[in-house]
């Protein structure tokens, strides 16, 4: 279809399909034109996408402004579903938040190894108390392990824990503040050492209001402490999907990952995601501007 498929942005959310098709007729002929709504809803999910007869005239839209209702479009080359789409990844290892500190390493070992062979276990902790933080980490042999314990509810020591997926690449997170990271005979945590990744932050601290007002550890204090490339994205709607994040925060810069955690007691996400960028300074200009996602604001 070359360049005669255009992804359009920002629509207002009173404009629908034929609102978007008459706007865009101005410009030439066109094949297809929709804008996208929720299932459950009806309503317009601020984005749709337009098909010109001509190639023509797609670049002319594309090299012009556009301004519909009271909202600046932004209109670039729409990206096929199989480009856009996060490839699967197969998981073994598993981050765990809330622990007791009456939860031992062999105790946590205990706990989690009934779901299958454990390569590496880690629970970092304190250099002072040498108590264990509250997290540990652990590496499966196999990827099967992380989705059969992932369906479930855990317990240690009598208190239920957070358990999550452990994805992040080490690059995308730097020590904050003076927390040191362990010796590199430790597993090779060091990357998550401390709190660091925010996905950690959300499990350890609890809700994510918690991110309402962000200090420095959430990437709005010392900008030499920023993680440049990752933004924290909360209070998600229930029907806001990666896709969703993927196609709004594409507009600001190409996308790596996207990451919704789902919820493990019931269908659906837990009201966060993190979205990482490919070039250094975009998750900083993104994070001084107010955002809608499905008609909500989030954070």
């Amino acid at each position: 279809m070359e360049q005669r498929k255009l992804v359009v942005l920002g629509i207002p959310w009173d404009i629908d399909t034929e609102g978007l098709r008459e706007y865009m007729s101005k410009f030439g002929e066109l094949e297809d034109c929709i804008v996208m709504k929720e299932r459950s809803t009806g309503r317009s999910r601020g984005f749709g996408y337009v098909t010109f007869a001509s190639v023509d005239d797609a670049k002319e839209v594309l090299s012009s402004e556009h301004i519909l209702g009271n909202r600046t479009l932004e209109v670039k080359v729409a990206t096929p579903k199989e480009e856009m789409r996060a490839p699967v990844k197969k998981v073994t290892r598993i981050f765990v938040a809330r622990i007791p500190q009456s939860v031992t390493e062999a105790t946590f070992r205990s706990h989690f190894e009934k779901y299958g062979e454990i390569t590496d276990l880690y629970m970092p902790k304190d250099q002072g108390s040498k108590m264990h933080r509250g997290i540990g980490f652990i590496t499966f042999a196999s990827a099967d392990s992380v989705e059969n314990l992932m369906s479930e509810t855990h317990e240690l020591g009598g208190s239920a824990v957070v358990v999550d997926r452990a994805t992040p690449k080490d690059d995308d997170f730097k020590p904050i503040g003076r927390m040191p990271l362990p010796p590199p005979t430790q597993g090779g945590y060091g990357a998550y050492n401390a709190y660091i990744s925010a996905a950690t932050r959300y499990a350890a601290l609890g809700a994510p209001t918690l991110y309402d007002q962000p200090g420095p550890i959430y990437g709005r204090g010392d900008p030499s402490r920023r993680t440049s490339k990752k933004i924290f994205v909360g209070r998600l709607p229930p029907e806001a999907t990666s896709d969703d994040l993927r196609q709004y925060f594409g507009r600001f810069g190409r996308i790596l990952d996207v990451y919704v955690p789902r919820d493990p007691k019931r269908t659906g996400h837990r009201g966060f995601g993190f979205v990482t960028f490919a070039e250094d300074g975009v998750a900083d200009r993104v994070s001084r501007r107010s955002h809608e996602i499905c008609g909500h604001q989030v954070r």
